[in-house]
């Protein structure tokens, strides 16, 4: 029998924002963008480099840590920050980073051991910080001072495979829904589902989700009937193999 016991909305969060504000009239913008919202880790590939890149006008300071996401199948999993390097069984370097307007910086995440039997999942946090906000030199000199910093923070997930990683699907249909369990040790990703009539026409795209090892994943549909008549095609990844099914 299926459960339904995690939604995509709670655990699927992969951008932080600080919004830091001082009382004014200017806006300084001080953005990054990563190359990269997944690092992938197995016991012949422990090590992954990620690259930061501050797309804003101003010097921005980082600061990164990693924490473990336990019970990551379930509705409410544990976020447990790693904080001593000598037990941590993930390690980041640099953990705090200064980046001047227009450039990259890259940061290197090391997995000490990869899983013996099932998925690790870790995140790793991008937090921007800031000092005294810039303004600009022309304003009249009696002109209050005045700034609003927008930052923007990164959630990356990391997620590290057991060596004889299985990503096993069972899937029931029901008139109105689709339900996933994971009966294998490792995550599967539903990166794309579609609904269409039985002519392939009049389709409406589902949400895509992250399904963990031992987690049931519900879907509601929004067309109601028969798989015959409603079709769900459900396009799915385990790491780098790709397949497609319909329900």
């Amino acid at each position: 029998m299926f459960f339904f016991t995690r939604s995509f909305s709670q655990f699927c969060k992969s951008l932080l924002m600080v919004l830091i504000c001082w009382s004014t009239a200017g806006l300084a913008q001080a953005q990054i963008s990563v190359n990269k919202s997944v690092l992938e880790f197995n016991e012949d590939n422990l090590i992954q480099d990620l690259d930061v890149t501050n797309t804003g006008d101003y010097k921005i300071f980082l600061n990164l840590s990693v924490a473990q996401i336990r019970n990551p199948h379930t509705a409410n999993p544990e976020r447990v920050e790693l904080t001593d390097p000598r037990t941590s069984p993930v390690l980041v370097s640099p953990k705090q980073l200064l980046i001047p307007p227009g450039q990259r910086k890259r940061v290197r995440v090391i997995l000490r051991k990869a899983p013996k039997n099932v998925d690790s999942i870790y995140r790793l946090a991008i937090k921007p910080f800031t000092g005294d906000v810039q303004l600009k030199s022309d304003r009249p000199a009696n002109a209050k001072a005045s700034a609003i910093k927008i930052l923007l923070g990164y959630d990356i997930l990391l997620l590290a495979r057991p060596k004889d990683a299985v990503g096993k699907l069972a899937v029931k249909r029901t008139p109105d829904a689709l339900y996933f369990k994971n009966m294998g040790n490792t995550n599967v990703l539903l990166r794309r589902m579609q609904q269409c009539d039985s002519a392939g026409r009049d389709c409406v795209d589902l949400q895509p989700n992250r399904v963990y090892a031992g987690e049931i994943y519900k879907v509601d549909l929004p067309k109601k009937g028969s798989a015959k008549k409603y079709p769900v095609q459900v396009w799915q990844a385990i790491g780098l193999k790709n397949s497609k099914k319909v329900y």
